[in-house]
């Protein structure tokens, strides 16, 4: 596919006087941490730069500075070198102005992808005062725009900020939570990558991590770093996802009946010209919470999971089944608050026991699947799902692989025999990395095949981790029960 421009909307200030005065001025604000003393700022300053595009009110003016830095494209140009990117951004702006400017500055320019990071100067009040309702309509309704033009949108997170140090009586994180919230689920509904700056770049109070800002709202370089590596994998997972559509035909929809009536949803996807007398391997995939419904359809996209197996040529290159049931609504793998610390294994779910009685039907219907080689992976809720799915049939599957998860610590006897790689992101703030954790301490009592990933500067998305690794699929289908 041929790669057009990719825009990014941040923050840059059009006016020329602050890109005169920043050019001048920031480095000495930079050098001498002029941040925390005004009087003192305003006498070096006025020692040591033309201040003639400053009126005579030095410290509103310097305010001004820490409040609209330069930005990404300042503090960490390199980054837009040589590549496909083009930022509209305008630091300052509210998603008024920007809802206003997204045609001749999105649409006319015909990019295979808008990134869209928005919000914080709307709580800011910089146009006045805001609601969350009023955000997130025109953050929304740029999303509609793009993808009512062919382009793929990336919805951003507002990234943590405890407090406005400059506007003391805005406390901006509980808008900043609800409207990422908000946009996590909207991307989620609408076949949106969500990028979670939040969970990577927040201190444990909803307030950005010290070193990755030059004040308590705006990013410095190292926190630009943090976030240029979050948006290179939201940028390839949503490239891959504009062209897996033709990976989605090779997953069949299937409904799995049963005689009082109740039904589930799965997509059955297989290796091309199966062999009479060969045995294949088959996965087992529970989607996250994103992927719940009944059109059958989105378990494939939540977390982009059609394009990790496009991306990792799952059907073809190991020759696998793939099998995708889907939640419905409402309902969970497991019966549990995700977060809880002392989950203990309670009555199978609906859903699960649906997947196992489909799985076991599939399974008798093609012969060809290896009974030696039954693999479960699942994210998220489907960690859960992982989990609960091993304890309850520990002599069914040949390896796991359950990301961001939890389990049952009592039963952890019961599986260690089965080869398990676990996976989890350091700063998850949906499912705390200690649910992890427990299972593997717990199995490494008595078991030597455990493997456990902790992912550094990842928040709940540390499935990417998985997408991208080659490794860990072949881990996964270089296992066969005895």
């Amino acid at each position: 596919m041929v790669r057009k421009n990719i825009l990014i909307i941040s923050f840059k200030k059009t006016e020329a006087e602050y890109y005169s005065l920043r050019k001048e001025v920031v480095p000495f604000i930079e050098k001498n941490d002029l941040y925390s003393d005004k009087k003192r700022s305003s006498k070096i300053l006025k020692d040591h730069t033309n201040l003639n595009v400053l009126d005579s009110n030095l410290e509103i003016n310097l305010k001004e500075i820490q409040e609209i830095p330069e930005g990404w494209t300042n503090f960490y140009p390199e980054y837009f070198k040589n590549r496909d990117l083009i930022n509209r951004g305008i630091s300052g702006q509210t998603t008024p102005q920007m809802l206003i400017r997204f045609k001749p500055d999105v649409i006319d320019l015909n990019p295979d992808i808008v990134v869209i990071l928005a919000g914080i100067n709307d709580i800011a009040e910089n146009t006045g005062p805001s609601s969350i309702k009023m955000i997130t309509d025109n953050i929304t309704s740029m999303a509609k725009l793009a993808k009512s033009h062919n382009i793929n949108v990336i919805l951003s997170s507002i990234l943590p900020a405890y407090d406005f140090p400059w506007r003391p009586k805005i406390k901006p994180h509980y808008k900043i939570l609800k409207i990422n919230e908000i946009l996590q689920e909207y991307a989620i509904r609408n076949d949106h990558k969500y990028l979670d700056y939040f969970s990577t770049l927040h201190d444990g109070n909803n307030g950005l991590i010290k070193k990755y800002g030059i004040d308590p709202v705006h990013p410095n370089k190292d926190g630009y770093i943090v976030m240029s590596k979050l948006l290179d994998q939201a940028i390839e997972e949503s490239l891959i996802n504009k062209t897996s559509a033709n990976e989605i035909n090779r997953f069949k929809q299937k409904v799995f009946k049963k005689r009082n009536g109740e039904i589930l949803n799965y997509r059955l996807a297989e290796p091309i010209d199966l062999k009479r007398k060969k045995k294949y391997p088959i996965l087992v995939f529970l989607h996250g919470a994103g992927g719940r419904g009944n059109d059958n359809i989105q378990q494939l996209y939540d977390a982009n999971a059609i394009g990790a197996f496009s991306k990792q040529n799952i059907i073809d290159e190991f020759q696998s089944f793939i099998f995708v049931p889907q939640v419905p609504q409402n309902e969970r793998w497991v019966n549990t608050n995700w977060n809880t610390s002392n989950y203990k294994k309670d009555e199978i779910s609906n859903s699960m026991q649906l997947t196992f009685e489909a799985i076991d039907s599939i399974i008798k219907k093609k012969r060809s699947i290896d009974k030696k080689r039954i693999y479960i992976m699942g994210l998220s809720m489907g960690g859960w799902g992982v989990w609960d799915a091993i304890q309850r049939r520990p002599n069914f599957f040949a390896a796991a692989v359950p990301i961001c998860g939890g389990g049952d610590i009592s039963y952890a006897k019961d599986i260690s025999f089965m080869p398990i790689w676990a996976w989890h992101g350091k700063n998850d703030s949906v499912i705390n990395i200690e649910r992890s954790r427990e299972m593997v301490t717990a199995l490494n009592e008595t078991s030597n095949q455990t493997k456990f990933t902790e992912v550094e500067n990842r928040g709940h998305d540390s499935w990417i981790d998985v997408w991208n690794n080659k490794e860990v699929w072949r881990w996964l289908y270089g296992q066969k029960k005895n």
